[in-house]
């Protein structure tokens, strides 16, 4: 009897875990809603608990398999995926090879102007060689450097029967994710539910995810205090430190992702290198870190510091070291010997437009007056679409891979290279990036790349901040991710 009573409650306590809602208050709303043409971190952290990659990152970032049960590099021009067996749409069509397929063809189609195709370019063909496998053959021998694109949202797994119908993928969704888009209210709330018939078992735990846009954060701070919310994206370090660990939980972790001031490349004084140089030395990283981060932050290179792989240090970098003199001599150099004026467009979002503040203040120490233009964010990403800036202050999401974290915004055409950025050496070495198998010359091509960018400044590297999410104390299971993923929300729940 007593082992009866054991064996219900283990029952009842996982049917309590197997149900909840959870509601989270973040700062921006999606910017569109079709995997293979997002841009926006927003778009990002909803649609990778909607749809699937072929892979999937894990806790440490290591790759894993997801609709790819297994994958083989059958040598550097070759990759092979076994595709999983009952794998359902959220409308409840199996997944098949074809729906694999058309999902690379439409990326590397032209007309679809995604930004995944330039991951993709140097595919020969992608084909099913049976009902369960999928066959990429490469032009160049780059197996291993294209693989964690596999994991991103813009190479999720769409319908093809749902695309041909006719649907506005922008507007409606239909993954395989573990979650499903219920409802979704512009400017207000968009709720996630459970799909009962996920390919993971036990996944997702929550019944319902509720993400409402606050793009106040003091907003966002009295709702969780006043348990209007669950849990609260919070990005001021300070207002973090207002929430007791005896009450809420909080959770934190670094970011891959940098903030950055983008330059048009074409456009006057910034058509000259020595004065996008210049303003690498007139820029006090460290102080930006101080007084926007509040310390929660590290200086960055052209890729995080903690990649040891592949990360030049940024003591590395004679730019780095704060030098207005020298920022003055390169723009004497350049014919402004008393400066010269320019617009910087931005976004209150993320706390763009406090580092635009600060980057003012230090720029005007070289005699050049900026000028802050704020747009709403829809705007903003318009603009940086269609190059329509002198500057902007941003933040690019990083990698692990050298040849996603350079490629498309560095190479002459590039599918995010906004920047109208050109320089044949780059593209020499972006190209020989990837080409290159053996792991010393890689690391001696990416060493070069890392030292011309920052040379060139088509973008002027910051820094990183680490992201924190604080939550009510009921809420267990979840985990951040560097590349700032919310995938593990569907290993979240509440107790």
């Amino acid at each position: 009897m007593k082992r009866l009573i054991v064996f219900l409650l283990a029952l009842i306590s996982v049917a309590l875990l197997a149900t909840g809602k959870l509601t989270i208050a973040v700062d921006v709303e999606p910017v569109g809603l079709d995997p293979h043409l997002v841009t926006a971190f927003a778009s990002h952290r909803i649609l990778e608990n909607v749809y699937d990659g072929l892979l999937r990152f894990g806790e440490n970032l290591q790759l894993l398999p997801n609709l790819a049960e297994s994958y083989e590099v059958v040598d550097p021009y070759t990759i092979v995926f076994k595709i999983r067996r009952n794998v359902k749409f959220h409308d409840g069509t199996p997944l098949t090879v074809e729906d694999v397929v058309f999902s690379f063809q439409r990326i590397l189609n032209p007309e679809t102007k995604s930004p995944a195709a330039a991951f993709y370019q140097d595919v020969e063909y992608v084909k099913a060689t049976d009902e369960r496998t999928v066959e990429f053959k490469l032009k160049k021998p780059m197996a291993s450097a294209i693989l964690p694109n596999f994991a991103g949202v813009n190479s999720s797994i769409i319908s093809k029967k749902f695309f041909e119908s006719g649907k506005n993928l922008q507007l409606e969704t239909n993954g395989t994710g573990p979650f499903y888009l219920a409802e979704y209210v512009a400017g207000n709330y968009l709720v996630l539910k459970k799909n009962p018939h996920y390919f993971i078992q036990g996944q997702p735990i929550l019944d319902e995810i509720k993400f409402v846009f606050m793009p106040e954060e003091l907003s966002r701070v009295a709702a969780l205090k006043n348990k209007d919310v669950d849990m609260a994206k919070i990005s001021e370090p300070l207002n973090v430190r207002q929430f007791p660990q005896d009450r809420f939980n909080i959770f934190k972790s670094p970011t891959l992702s940098y903030y950055l001031i983008g330059i048009n490349t074409t456009r006057k004084p910034f058509n000259d290198p020595r004065v996008r140089n210049a303003l690498n030395y007139a820029i006090n990283r460290e102080a930006i870190v101080k007084t926007v981060a509040f310390g929660e932050g590290v200086v960055a290179g052209p890729m995080h510091p903690s990649i040891k792989a592949w990360a030049l240090q940024p003591e590395e970098f004679e730019e780095y070291k704060y030098n207005p003199a020298k920022a003055k001599e390169l723009l004497a150099q350049a014919g402004y010997p008393k400066g010269f004026e320019f617009t910087i467009v931005t976004s209150q979002r993320y706390n763009f437009d406090k580092v635009a503040q600060v980057i003012q203040a230090q720029l005007a120490e070289i005699g050049v007056n900026v000028k802050i233009e704020l747009v709403e964010w829809g705007i903003f990403i318009k603009r940086w679409r269609e190059s329509d800036f002198d500057a902007f202050i941003s933040m690019n999401s990083g990698s692990m891979e050298p040849d996603i974290q350079f490629y498309r915004h560095f190479k002459t055409g590039g599918s995010t290279n906004v920047f109208l950025f050109s320089n044949p050496r780059v593209d020499e070495l972006l190209e020989l990036g990837r080409s290159t198998v053996d792991v010393q010359k890689r690391k001696q091509i990416y060493d070069e790349l890392q030292k011309l960018l920052v040379k060139e400044s088509p973008v002027i590297f910051l820094y990183c901040q680490n992201q924190f999410f604080v939550a009510d104390k009921s809420v267990e299971g979840f985990k951040l991710l560097p590349n700032e993923g919310l995938i593990f929300l569907r290993e979240t729940y509440k107790k």
